[in-house]
């Protein structure tokens, strides 16, 4: 299920996010209103989204213990090794106190972390990846997207989140787990393009 997509802009110095608003279990499915793409509540410079469970989601989403508190006006500097060191044993944590699925207590999620002009993917097992070519996508659409992100990359033509939007819908045409409205946001503001 899902198609989310995290893109570096490297030109306007922010992280893109997009993502598709279904809900199944493989059975059936429903288009849900919450976002599975969105501004973390604490730090509106950071956008996740991600695939797993709606549960994961939503504790990511509401959580306001992922981030050091900010004791000064400065932002804590968050790279790849924060990331290892501080964000994954306290969404590890969160995940443990708050998943009451007792077989799923102890896995992760599979989502995309975009925090200012940074990207990072967070698998199951609470890897955290850092693609050097400044795209990602998780969720079944995953494939299908990465393959026309890598197509329309050098197209001058298209703005980032119309390169997003190419890929969601080349997802949605090919992955039954993918469908319309998308979202598409980013780390420089609260901003969201829908596309019905």
């Amino acid at each position: 299920m899902t198609c989310i997509i995290g893109y570096i802009d490297k030109k306007n110095d922010c992280v893109w996010m997009g993502c598709d608003s279904l809900g199944s279990n493989g059975f059936i499915k429903n288009v849900e209103s919450s976002a599975k793409a969105f501004h973390n509540n604490v730090m509106k410079n950071v956008i996740m989204g991600g695939t797993t469970t709606f549960r994961h989601l939503d504790l990511l989403r509401y959580s306001d213990k992922l981030f050091d508190k900010i004791e000064t006006h400065e932002k804590p500097k968050i790279d790849h090794e924060y990331m290892v060191t501080k964000f994954i044993p306290k969404v590890a944590e969160l995940f443990k106190d708050n998943i009451f699925d007792e077989d799923a207590k102890d896995r992760g999620a599979n989502f995309i972390v975009g925090v200012d002009n940074k990207l990072f993917e967070v698998q199951s097992d609470y890897s955290v990846l850092e693609p050097m070519d400044g795209i990602c996508a998780v969720g079944c659409g995953e494939y299908t997207a990465m393959g026309s992100l890598y197509s329309t990359k050098n197209d001058e033509t298209k703005t980032i989140p119309e390169r997003i939007q190419i890929a969601l819908e080349a997802a949605e045409h090919c992955c039954c787990g993918v469908q319309r409205p998308f979202r598409i946001i980013n780390t420089k503001n609260e901003d969201e393009i829908i596309i019905e």
